[in-house]
């Protein structure tokens, strides 16, 4: 034993008593807390953010090209719409949840990621138009990210209707980021990968 754990070992009953007042004696040491079963401990997972403070009116505006208004705001979904006209509606939708374990998280991740092709497919067969489709990865995003995109026909109203998705995974929790009734297809992956990549860094 050198001569600083000495002194730190003469000290601390000292430290213990004086905070304890002269008169009281001594603490068993078997009724120390435990540090290591502290250390063990997990820390703490932070809360849950809201929807709506991962998505503001400034970037829902950037995202669809047009002065957006928000028409749904909940603990876990964030909506806000922007019209270029009557009967002519674009929605930028935010949804955030958390999951029990991570095999459920990759199981929601997995089974929204193909959203976007099978509601193509239901409009497109409806109207007798071929669905159109696409989708890729997406690096160093969460733990793992897939942007799609679908078009829902020319038949669809007075103008082709596209809608893209972006959803990622960051440990048990979802983000899921969808634009829909929007003909402003040009860099709007861009934007949502953006928006994400701002998302995910409170997540």
């Amino acid at each position: 034993m050198n001569a600083m754990h000495r002194s730190l070992f003469v000290l601390l009953p000292l430290l213990v008593l004086s905070a304890c007042g002269k008169e009281s004696p001594a603490a068993d040491a078997s009724a120390w807390p435990s540090f290591e079963q502290a250390q063990a401990q997990p820390p703490a997972e932070s809360p849950l953010p809201a929807a709506c403070s991962l998505l503001s009116a400034e970037q829902a505006s950037t995202v669809l090209g047009s002065e957006a208004s928000l028409m749904t705001e909940e603990p876990e979904a964030c909506m806000y719409g922007s019209s270029a006209g009557v009967g002519n509606i674009t929605m930028l939708t935010l949804i955030v949840g958390d999951n029990e374990d991570l095999a459920m998280a990759q199981a929601v991740f997995n089974g929204i990621a193909g959203q976007p092709g099978n509601l193509a497919g239901t409009v497109n067969s409806r109207i007798g138009e071929k669905t159109k489709k696409s989708g890729q990865d997406l690096d160093a995003l969460g733990d793992e990210a897939w942007l799609s995109a679908a078009s829902f026909g020319a038949s669809f109203g007075s103008h082709q209707v596209g809608a893209q998705q972006l959803v990622l995974r960051k440990g048990t929790r979802v983000l899921t980021l969808n634009v829909t009734g929007t003909d402003k297809l040009q860099g709007l992956a861009q934007r949502l990968e953006t928006l994400a990549r701002s998302a995910v860094a409170q997540l």
